[in-house]
């Protein structure tokens, strides 16, 4: 089985990093994730990102820029013969659309999360990074239809590419919101609220004793589950496009 994982910004060059360190340090993030997957034997992943566009996602314009790029992707997966395509973004950019052009399965984490943490607690909420991300957070839980059981959205307003800048300062942000989302709003779980904390799941649940839930290995293994049961999406509810002419 291949799934394979979109990431929806451009890979950002570190000033003056020789091009052989940069794939290196690519490869030992690829490495890690792998083994926090926890795939089954005979499971691949494969890491693709977009070639044009924001180098992170915390607004509505960085939505706009990456979407075109991401549906390519999400395509060329199945081309190439890709079981299932996963998009690396939160608030799962890309994921209805590319639902409609291609047969194999198209998850994302935002959606993979609140499936788990409603299959899990009553109420949830989610800790995310800067106030600009909150309406699409909120979007894409009104088009899962998860409003009635996310009880908040929390903020630690710390940009995407700052999270792993104080790794332990990070986690212990998160650790602080999400016990304050159990205590003030009622949360029986927290979920981060952007892949860019993959990983930090479970540094964050030992120090807040929350059950916390990581967005990306959820749809990874959503993705897995869906190819070994012969499932994709419905063709009711995401139908083909029509065909006509398109001025792109």
């Amino acid at each position: 089985m291949r799934i394979r994982i979109v990431t929806p910004v451009v890979p950002r060059r570190i000033e003056g990093e020789p091009e052989k360190e940069r794939k290196e340090r690519r490869k030992q993030r690829e490495e890690e994730r792998r083994r926090l997957f926890g795939l089954c034997p005979g499971t691949d992943i494969e890491f693709v990102s977009i070639e044009k566009g924001p180098t992170s996602v915390e607004c509505r314009y960085d939505e706009m820029l990456a979407i075109p790029e991401i549906v390519k992707k999400i395509r060329e997966a199945e081309s190439d013969g890709c079981d299932a395509a996963v998009v690396n973004g939160f608030v799962d950019l890309g994921v209805r659309v590319g639902r409609e052009l291609v047969d194999i399965p198209v998850l994302g984490p935002g959606e993979s999360s609140m499936l788990v943490a409603s299959s899990l607690c009553d109420r949830f909420s989610i800790v995310t990074m800067v106030r600009s991300f909150v309406p699409l957070v909120e979007r894409n839980a009104m088009e899962c239809r998860m409003t009635d059981e996310l009880a908040s959205i929390r903020v630690i307003e710390v940009p995407v590419l700052e999270l792993r800048k104080d790794l332990d300062k990070t986690v212990s942000i998160l650790a602080d919101e999400g016990r304050k989302a159990v205590e003030e709003d009622g949360a029986q779980v927290v979920i981060l609220g952007c892949t860019g904390m993959t990983g930090m799941a479970a540094k964050v649940s030992e120090r807040s004793g929350i059950t916390v839930i990581d967005p990306l290995p959820a749809a990874v293994k959503m993705a897995e589950s869906l190819v070994k049961l012969g499932l994709s999406q419905s063709r009711l509810a995401y139908m083909r496009p029509p065909e006509k002419d398109r001025y792109l």
